[in-house]
């Protein structure tokens, strides 16, 4: 009987060292690779893995190199969790021998599909790897991003379009869990629009500190306070509920602002006095890839008004058109956002100098300017790199 408790108890230790130096491998790996915030835990034969991606222009290639990453491990099933500024945003499981029938016969069979799942209840996983200190962290890393802004407008007779055009270099910097700071600077190309004045000089963009948070029951937060775009100053918060399995989403948001304005040769700001609200909802329908937004509130004219969105998605592009009613004022138009830039980017270690991963553009195709107007609290707020709808994401890791 002593026999066997000793062999046993060295069989246990030899399977626990083995599973460290594995974990120990999969963590120099991705970290050699350049993903940040890398985090493992085991639990038998179950890894349990936080990843950020920070290299990948795509989300989905950048979760598919992580799970090809593990595929030749040891462990069954693989528990993902796909990280944005070291929050957790969405949990992927698998069996690691169904991914590697996927990627070695290229075959979309029933049983890829069944054992596939993609959500954003994260709380459970979290936990297991929330005490863990994390490799190769973000905190502190800075990003140099250079956006372009286009804006077209015809509403003159005189003139077919009005055009302006400019470079906006962002300052990003990570300062701990979901806290980011954004400065940027708006350099003008070409302007003739009728902003006047103002578009000709060089000007700040978005000056942000921005706090995002998680609450249990699938509840993403994000406060900000700083210099929006639109002329806007103040503070803004909006909470976001996934219902579902993250087709149908709820989202509140509030704000409350004051202008901020070149006026007569001088930049003016007004008294922080404006206070707009929006309810919206939306739903994702998976066999086509569209998704249907409609939402209600009061914009910074202190106009009330409905808007109703529909977005067709095909792979990192996405394009769609709205229509929408404020103070009586019918309006509508398209939008769409496109991949730039490089897929893959060589980064070092604590910076990094690149364009923004995606141009996004709305055009608005009635004359109304005034009624319905809003403001975006970062530069990169767009309907594909936030976007991490559970179906979507599984439609695109399976091609």
């Amino acid at each position: 009987m002593r026999y066997i408790t000793t062999f046993s108890m060295l069989w246990f230790n030899c399977t626990l060292l083995l599973a460290q130096d594995q974990a120990g491998d999969i963590i120099q790996r991705l970290e050699a690779a350049g993903f940040e915030n890398i985090r493992v835990h085991t639990q038998g034969r179950t890894l349990i893995l936080s990843y950020e991606n920070n290299l990948y222009r795509n989300k989905v290639n950048a979760l598919s190199e992580v799970l090809d990453k593990l595929a030749n491990s040891t462990y069954d099933t693989l528990k993902i969790v796909t990280l944005v500024n070291d929050l957790p945003i969405i949990v992927t499981q698998i069996s690691t021998d169904i991914w590697k029938q996927h990627k070695s016969e290229g075959i979309i069979s029933s049983e890829t599909v069944r054992q596939l799942k993609l959500t954003y209840k994260t709380d459970e996983t979290w936990k297991t790897l929330l005490n863990e200190m994390p490799v190769n962290s973000h905190v502190n890393k800075v990003n140099l991003v250079f956006y372009p802004q286009f804006f077209l407008m015809n509403i003159r007779l005189d003139q077919i379009y009005e055009i302006q055009l400019n470079i906006a270099p962002a300052l990003e910097v990570s300062l701990w869990r979901g806290m980011k700071f954004t400065g940027q600077v708006i350099l003008p190309i070409i302007s003739d629009f009728w902003y006047g004045m103002e578009g000709e000089r060089v000007r700040a963009g978005f000056f942000t500190l921005a706090q995002e948070f998680r609450i249990p029951g699938n509840i993403f937060g994000r406060a900000v306070v700083g210099k929006f775009n639109a002329g806007r100053y103040g503070a803004d918060l909006s909470l976001t509920h996934y219902l579902f399995g993250g087709n149908c989403f709820l989202k509140a948001n509030a704000g409350y602002t004051g202008e901020y304005l070149y006026y007569d040769k001088n930049w003016l700001r007004n008294e922080i006095k404006t206070l707009t609200w929006s309810l919206k909802g939306g739903y994702f329908y998976k066999p086509q890839n569209v998704q249907l937004d409609g939402s209600i509130g009061r914009y910074i004219n202190g106009d009330y008004g409905v808007r109703g969105d529909c977005t067709r998605y095909w792979g990192e592009t996405a394009v769609g058109f709205f229509a929408m009613v404020a103070d009586g004022k019918l309006n509508g138009g398209f939008h769409f956002t496109i991949p730039i830039g490089t897929k893959r980017l060589k980064k070092d270690r604590n910076f990094l100098l690149r364009a923004s991963r995606y141009f996004n553009w709305e055009y608005n195709a009635g004359t109304e300017f005034y009624y319905g107007q809003s403001y975006k609290t970062q530069p990169n707020e767009n309907r594909v790199e936030h976007f991490y709808n559970p179906n979507l994401l599984i439609n695109n890791l399976l091609k």
